[in-house]
């Protein structure tokens, strides 16, 4: 498994109330999807994905407004309702490494999840076996 995969094809929605995780999650990246977006919260995060159905999203589980799971849940609500083909492949990104706290975001509706402090790496390992061609 390679880490260098192209995924120029795809778009990333990264969810965190902490500027600095947004810089250090952009910076990782740059270059790596055809678009990295910033949200703050949850609420905004969800208003941002009605407009532009994002590939990945990168998720906080805790931040303020509207949580990483809320979002989640009605993201998942509205791809639901809008009969998307395919769902958006979102990751909690979480400091918790409590099994509850991560029991409860994958039974938000998230898919994966990954620890903070952010690793490109395992992010991208992530990203590539969702996404690998079918062979």
């Amino acid at each position: 498994m390679s880490v260098e995969q192209d995924f120029s094809n795809l778009k990333l929605l990264v969810v965190d109330d902490s500027p600095i995780n947004h810089r250090v999650v952009t910076l990782s990246l740059r270059g790596r999807f055809k678009e990295i977006e910033s949200a703050y919260n949850g609420l905004e995060a969800f208003e941002k994905y009605k407009e532009v159905p994002y590939d990945v999203i990168l998720m906080d589980a805790m931040m303020p407004v509207m949580n990483g799971c809320e979002s989640t849940l009605v993201i998942r609500m509205f791809e639901k309702e809008q009969q998307f083909d395919k769902k958006s492949f979102i990751i909690a990104m979480t400091a918790s490494d409590a099994n509850g706290d991560i029991k409860h975001c994958l039974d938000a509706g998230m898919d994966a999840y990954i620890g903070k402090p952010f690793i490109a790496a395992n992010f991208l390992r992530m990203v590539e076996e969702k996404f690998k061609p079918l062979a």
